[in-house]
């Protein structure tokens, strides 16, 4: 029996082992990395992010060059309280492009899923602020994505009047954001 046999023959658990192996080795030989397949990233929302927060370095920058799966972004719209329109304006994506993403159940890579990527870590960011002030009654409860979701859209003066959903679409723009939202958590801007 030929190897490819013998892999067609295995079960499945055994056969999705054996190519993980497989591709593991590949990648210790210096073959070029296969992409993430939409599988194996969390298709919730909650995961995703948990493994944002989690992930090492390389698998950070994996995600961030791969993508993130159509799942992902439309628990992230319904999360926020926005509409796909709304959605769409803050991570710069064309309807057209947007509309296909959805309906191929494509991953959302580029600078789209950069976008997408920093919409989670806006949220992270604001659970680990909540999360610091265990103490203060208002922090139980508080609907962290829908908060999110309506402060992106205000314009914040310490952003040079520009909302924050107009500079997410940057490193540099989404860096701005995670200061003034630091700056909010100190009390330097309200």
């Amino acid at each position: 029996m030929s190897p490819a046999d013998r892999r067609a023959s295995a079960t499945p658990k055994k056969a999705t082992a054996r190519a993980i192996g497989e591709r593991n080795s590949r990648r210790s030989a210096g073959a070029v990395r296969e992409p993430l397949a939409a599988y194996e990233a969390p298709a919730r929302v909650n995961a995703f992010r948990t493994l944002l927060r989690t992930a090492p370095l390389a698998e950070r920058v994996r995600i961030e060059r791969e993508g993130v799966p159509y799942q992902v972004v439309k628990g992230l719209i319904d999360d926020i309280f926005v509409s796909s329109t709304e959605f769409q304006t803050f991570v710069r994506i064309p309807k057209a492009t947007f509309t296909k993403k959805m309906r191929d159940k494509s991953l959302f890579a580029g600078t789209t899923g950069q976008s997408v990527v920093g919409l989670m870590e806006l949220i992270n960011k604001v659970e680990d602020m909540l999360a610091a002030e265990q103490d203060n009654p208002a922090a139980k409860g508080f609907d962290v994505e829908r908060w999110v979701g309506q402060w992106i859209q205000r314009p914040q003066p310490a952003l040079g009047g520009l909302a924050p959903a107009e500079l997410m679409d940057t490193p540099s723009g989404r860096a701005s954001v995670m200061r003034v939202l630091g700056a909010v958590q100190s009390g330097a801007y309200q």
